[in-house]
């Protein structure tokens, strides 16, 4: 990975599709030099609809907490402006690159051009027939995980950004966000646990919950004709 700029950006939206769904909330973080920078975009947006009850469970946000804040046209310039043509790293791509060249579109502006990098996929190659939700990432990868009881736009593309290192450099990324504003991270009294290289050896990231060897088996027993049948 070269030494240029890269950003980690995540949505939250009013239900899943973009056809007729809204972004409410944008959080794009920066890696420069394979460390989170200062530099970041957070918006919570107006959707102007009313927000689907199952995905108000998943990011907690009320159309009573949205309607003073601005629309997505109302921010649209100022995010093109931050993200620029860099390089952006996306989980699950198509869900939040469809959501968002929806809004621009709804704006009268052009569809995003930037090189996109889906970790999604990335994570399905390292890690065939098993989880690889945010969530299971981060446990496979010994990430702490800073979510609570909601996902968040800003939160995730952090948490993102590290799961993004450990998956292409394999190493836990020096993180120096001490903005107690955005409450992006808890605070640690010892920080040294954050400064060490976390290579970890291949057992420990292969080693399975129950439920995953479960879901894996699932997997397994679904196949038609396997090749392996055919030697044995």
């Amino acid at each position: 990975m070269s030494s240029e700029r890269i950003l980690i950006l995540d949505t939250e939206t009013t239900g899943l599709s973009f056809e007729e769904d809204r972004i409410i909330e944008v959080g794009v973080v920066e890696l420069n030099e394979k460390i989170l920078a200062r530099q970041y975009f957070h918006e919570y947006v107006n959707p102007e609809k009313e927000i689907n009850i199952s995905a108000q469970k998943i990011h907690g946000l009320s159309n009573n907490f949205l309607v003073d804040k601005p629309t997505f046209n109302e921010i649209a310039q100022k995010f093109l402006d931050f993200i620029k043509d860099d390089v952006i790293v996306i989980h699950n791509a198509e869900f939040d690159l469809n959501f968002i060249n929806k809004e621009l579109q709804n704006c009268g502006l052009s569809e995003l051009k930037n090189q996109v990098i889906d970790t999604l996929k990335i994570a399905k190659k390292e890690f065939p027939g098993q989880s690889v939700n945010l969530d299971s990432l981060c446990r496979k990868l010994n990430i702490i995980n800073t979510r609570k009881d909601y996902h968040g736009a800003l939160l995730d593309a952090t948490l993102l950004s590290k799961v993004f290192l450990k998956l292409t450099t394999e190493k836990q990324e020096n993180l120096n966000f001490n903005d107690d504003k955005l409450n992006v991270l808890d605070n640690h009294k010892d920080d040294s646990k954050f400064k060490e290289n976390f290579v970890s050896p291949r057992n420990r990231l292969m080693k399975l919950s129950a439920n995953e060897k479960q879901e894996h088996q699932k997997f397994i027993d679904g196949m038609k004709n396997p090749i392996w049948q055919k030697i044995e």
